[in-house]
């Protein structure tokens, strides 16, 4: 008799096993987010606290454009398309994202409405973090929330910058086209 099907598996070991290897990819997803990245691992335990984790079918839309933006995402794993749709009815892809990149960035820091609709492409992992909890830590934890909020100015600061280089860059070519037509 051959015991090759025969496999025995202790659901205990292995679940453990799991749990660590999830935290830690977490926390370095964490740490790997921009506004956290000068935080010490105590501190990014705490963060860790407020994250949910969320799992998206392929095609399933994570937010419409409009929605109230009440929470942050940064992608484990997966494909994430943002798009804009004109009120012609045009659909504009804005961004492609992958596992690492963030967005709703800015919904977790300022009140506003969703300026675009986020759709995972595959099977997709966010971790979320929702204002009200990061607001609540913020204030329970003063010193840690102005590393927190310093750390949202640089994004908020850098995507600016990067708004205003299309900006030139746009004028420069209208302006370019401008010329040629005369």
């Amino acid at each position: 008799m051959e015991n090759e099907n025969l496999k025995v598996r202790s659901s205990l070991w292995s679940n453990i096993f799991k749990l660590e290897s999830d935290e830690e990819k977490i926390l370095d997803l964490l740490r790997n987010f921009p506004a956290f990245a000068e935080l010490k691992r105590k501190e990014l335990k705490m963060i860790r606290k407020l994250v949910q984790v969320r799992e998206y079918l392929p095609n399933e839309i994570i937010f419409y454009e409009g929605d109230p933006g009440v929470s942050m995402f940064i992608i484990e794993s997966g494909k994430v398309e943002i798009y804009h749709t004109f009120k012609s009815g045009i659909k504009q892809e804005l961004a492609l994202l992958f596992a690492g990149d963030f967005m709703g960035e800015f919904s977790v820091i300022v009140e506003g409405n969703r300026m675009a609709t986020a759709r995972a492409l595959t099977e997709t992992r966010l971790l979320i973090i929702f204002r009200p909890d990061l607001l609540e830590l913020i204030q329970r934890e003063p010193s840690l929330g102005v590393k927190i909020l310093l750390g949202f100015s640089k994004i908020f600061v850098d995507k600016l910058r990067n708004l205003n280089k299309d900006y030139l860059n746009l004028y420069e070519l209208l302006h370019y086209e401008k010329q040629l037509d005369k």
